[in-house]
């Protein structure tokens, strides 16, 4: 409902312009801001996938925290070679806050994909349930065959810029080869 997206715009903003940072990163945080409205409206026909995105203001924590990283990218991206195209990596994921914040805020046409790694993924090719030592991916994809309760099943073309999730333990000698 748009009464409970104004609130909701009204908190984010207020949080955002208390941060560290808010000044410094006035232009990103307003954009940051408007992606998460746009996260808020994916995911609204899931409500407990969107309280635990948002849980203890943990995207707000992300966004100040990345806030450099996502600058950098977006220089490095802006600055390129015309048609240079480029794909991100981003390594230790988690659940993949900053990779889905560039996808939101880079040029499609200029960044082919996000690769989230992280060991916590679960495989490519599991299935049924998200094991509990799994990062669930349920953001990124969507949920899994047979556990569908509504028409939004899947999240994976939602995404401007594709997120690809890959397990990848890079502690372990053999995935470093």
């Amino acid at each position: 409902d748009a009464e409970g997206e104004a609130a909701f715009s009204a908190w984010l903003s207020a949080r955002l312009a208390e941060e560290p940072g808010a000044n410094t990163y006035k232009e990103l945080f307003g954009d940051a801001h408007a992606c998460v409205l746009r996260w808020r409206r994916r995911y609204r026909g899931n409500q407990r996938l969107w309280r635990s995105l948002m849980k203890a203001d943990r995207v707000v924590k992300e966004l100040v925290e990345a806030a450099p990283v996502l600058m950098a990218a977006r220089d490095v991206v802006a600055s390129a070679k015309p048609g240079e195209k480029f794909t991100v990596i981003d390594l230790c994921s988690g659940k993949g806050f900053l990779s889905m914040i560039l996808s939101e805020l880079l040029p499609a046409e200029r960044v082919e994909r996000c690769v989230l790694v992280d060991k916590a993924w679960p495989p490519f090719d599991w299935e049924g349930p998200i094991a509990k030592h799994h990062i669930s991916d349920e953001h990124i994809y969507g949920t899994r065959e047979g556990t569908c309760q509504s028409t939004a099943c899947t999240y994976f073309e939602s995404w401007p810029i594709p997120l690809h999730t890959s397990k990848q333990n890079l502690k372990n000698r053999a995935t470093l080869r």
